[in-house]
């Protein structure tokens, strides 16, 4: 399994920029399934004195610019360098069978006025959420999910797995 962590710059205006995501080797019928890490139960309330002017940059469409709060939820379920370094752990030693990949890295600051963040997006006939946490004998001390598309990647049809 390969494990990729890039660093922050170390000039960030906060901690909580990293995230994690992970390339299953077969879900639910799929090869090679990327699903997309986050921290779970975070609140707004949580994150509500970081500089914003610093973290929310234009939107991507102005005229579409929806609001602030998708960047703010998505910083709330970023995850700090410690806990970064403990979801790649607990990945590591317990998927290392079944993970090809886990990649960890900042977020590019700052985050465009109108990004949604992974919790918002709501589940459908492809896109759906691992929710670790359920899983017996789960030990971080923090909820994680993970966001996938199953559109994104070609079914297993004919192949032995």
């Amino acid at each position: 399994m390969e494990v990729s962590i890039v660093p922050a710059e170390g000039n960030e205006p906060i901690e909580r920029i990293h995230v994690v995501s992970i390339t299953i080797r077969t879900f639910k019928g799929r090869r090679d399934v990327e699903a997309h890490l986050f921290k779970t139960g975070a609140s707004i309330e949580n994150v509500a004195d970081y500089p914003w002017q610093n973290l929310i940059g234009p939107p991507l469409d102005p005229e579409n610019p929806g609001s602030p709060e998708g960047v703010k939820r998505m910083l709330a379920e970023a995850f700090t360098p410690d806990e970064r370094d403990r979801v790649v752990e607990y990945l590591r030693d317990r998927y290392a069978t079944r993970l090809t990949c886990i990649s960890a890295c900042p977020l590019s600051l700052p985050i465009p006025q109108g990004v949604t963040a992974l919790s918002d997006i709501p589940e459908g006939k492809t896109l759906g959420f691992i929710h670790f946490s359920r899983v017996r004998n789960y030990t971080l001390p923090f909820g994680i999910q993970g966001f996938y598309d199953l559109a994104q990647h070609e079914p297993l049809v004919g192949e032995n797995i």
